[in-house]
């Protein structure tokens, strides 16, 4: 009687251990799952430590050329005065011109001698270069090749003829535009005047670029 009653005792706490282990079990590994885990940190969680050199600082611009820069044309008139066979002659001329470099300007310019007889009609190959970094005045110089017609009244019957030579002068810019004074000499070819082989005269001029 004794022996059963160890053997249910015995039964009962194994059955109890049993039901601990059934529930208690399953809890701590729920309780587990549920704790966080510790994960490798990611390259954006990580601090780096690296030497870094820093960017070149920017060139440095030199001065702008403005309307004198390269690409740049420039469309011009101008006016003044000259003397020949003795009478003084109204000078009214315009131009156009493309910048080669920066200041240095190939063009043509074509230009009328009026108001007496006969007339003179010339067309004027030329280069010039404007000191474009000075300010507010900017010098400039140029050489030029002349062909002149005569038409009107001609009573001496004047030919055709060519010329050369160059000019110098200032400019002052004003707004987007610029106004050029200056005198020019030409040297002539051939002996078309008595007395005179070349000649000075002013000129003054107006100057746009685009």
């Amino acid at each position: 009687m004794a022996e059963r009653n160890r053997r249910h005792t015995l039964a009962g706490a194994l059955l109890a251990a049993a039901l601990v282990l059934v529930f208690l079990v399953p809890a701590a590994l729920a309780q587990t799952d549920q704790e966080p885990t510790e994960e490798p940190e990611t390259p954006s969680e990580q601090t780096v430590s690296q030497t870094t050199t820093p960017p070149p600082p920017p060139p440095k611009k030199g001065p702008d050329p403005g309307p004198f820069k390269k690409g740049k044309v420039r469309v011009g008139f101008y006016g003044g005065a000259g003397s020949t066979y003795n009478q003084t002659y109204l000078i009214l001329g315009g131009g156009v011109g493309y910048y080669l470099l920066n200041g240095f300007e190939a063009g043509v310019d074509v230009e009328g001698w009026l108001l007496q007889d006969p007339l003179f009609w010339k067309v004027t190959p030329q280069v010039r270069y404007v000191l474009w970094k000075m300010n507010p005045i900017k010098p400039y110089a140029g050489v030029f090749w002349r062909k002149t017609f005569v038409t009107g009244d001609n009573p001496l019957h004047l030919p055709d003829y060519n010329s050369y030579g160059g000019r110098l002068g200032i400019a002052y810019r004003k707004g987007g535009s610029f106004l050029a004074v200056g005198a020019v000499y030409e040297k002539f070819e051939d002996d078309v005047f008595s007395d005179d082989t070349d000649v000075w005269y002013p000129e003054i001029a107006f100057w746009i670029s685009f």
